[in-house]
């Protein structure tokens, strides 16, 4: 749900440069729509590289335009419009709807859930409905969602989201040998470090460390049912999208994208700005600005 808002409002807080034209009308923003199905109090966006943008724009009865500088205002056709003229419309209409967001998650700790007496909690954290939270710490601004389980050990940062029925911490599937050829626990002392502004996807989980932490970098975001196992190290500002598994003692350098459904072996190296497609499994390193596609792993194109 977002809050009605006043144009110049949201525009105030705006940090990027943009140029805005036609009407100086202060519009009321009621609604996010997508551009074919905005009414007049809407605000939409248009990706620079559509067909016809400029026809689309024309067409949309949305009156608040975000997009991009290559859009000519038709002051005949559509006077009653204002387009936000931006370098990049999504990020600029990500930001602005984001503002207008009413705040569905309160501070405060579900009365269904239980959190340890020595758990280090931020005052502004919201924990929902049947929770664990052990003795961890989590920072300012984060939220735990409905069903989730964090155990001893795990630090977050600010602002990150937990959504519902994560698991963070568990014991990795570290094994040894016994004499008789049967298997008995590694033993499991590091934890899990979550960095600010990570956001983890429902239904997944994330082991802590056997001797060495576990760590997400900063800004990282990781969609729903995806593994990662004990002593992964994962950079800043990736992209784990939905039901990809990272095995054991893995690294993943900064700003990687990893696709739907990617299969990680264990103790190899993701170099920084790779890509790894949709299916792929991962069996050896892949070094900076590569891609791995299937079995394959070839320099990614400009």
């Amino acid at each position: 749900m977002i809050t009605p808002s006043l144009l110049n409002d949201i525009l105030t807080s705006l940090s990027e440069e943009y140029e805005r034209v036609g009407s100086s009308e202060n519009h009321r923003i009621e609604q996010v729509c997508s551009i074919e199905q905005a009414t007049s109090n809407s605000i939409v966006w248009c990706h620079p590289s559509r067909p016809e943008k400029a026809k689309v724009i024309e067409d949309t009865l949305a009156q608040v335009v975000i997009c991009d500088r290559e859009i000519e205002w038709n002051g005949t056709v559509q006077p009653e419009k204002t387009l936000i003229k931006v370098e990049d419309p999504k990020r600029v209409f990500t930001r602005l709807v984001r503002q207008m967001m009413s705040g569905a998650y309160a501070p405060g700790i579900h009365a269904t859930s239980t959190v340890h007496p020595e758990a280090d909690i931020h005052a502004s954290v919201h924990i929902g409905p049947h929770c664990y939270v052990g003795k961890c710490v989590i920072g300012e601004g984060s939220q735990i969602h409905g069903n989730s389980f964090i155990y001893d050990g795990v630090q977050l940062g600010k602002e990150v989201v937990i959504e519902a029925s994560v698991v963070l911490g568990a014991e990795g599937f570290g094994l040894a040998n016994t004499e008789e050829g049967g298997w008995e626990r590694f033993p499991h002392l590091g934890g899990l470090v979550i960095g600010d502004r990570v956001e983890v996807g429902a239904g997944s989980t994330i082991d802590r460390g056997a001797i060495q932490d576990t760590s997400i970098g900063e800004g990282t975001k990781i969609s729903k049912q995806v593994h990662i196992s004990h002593n992964v190290q994962v950079g800043k500002h990736c992209l784990i999208t939905g039901g990809v598994s990272i095995a054991g003692s893995t690294v993943v350098g900064d700003f990687v994208w990893i696709s739907p459904g990617v299969t990680i072996l264990n103790k190899v190296r993701i170099g920084n700005h790779a890509f790894v497609a949709i299916g792929a499994t991962v069996t050896q390193s892949i070094p900076d600005h590569y891609q791995a596609i299937g079995r394959k792993i070839t320099p990614k194109t400009s």
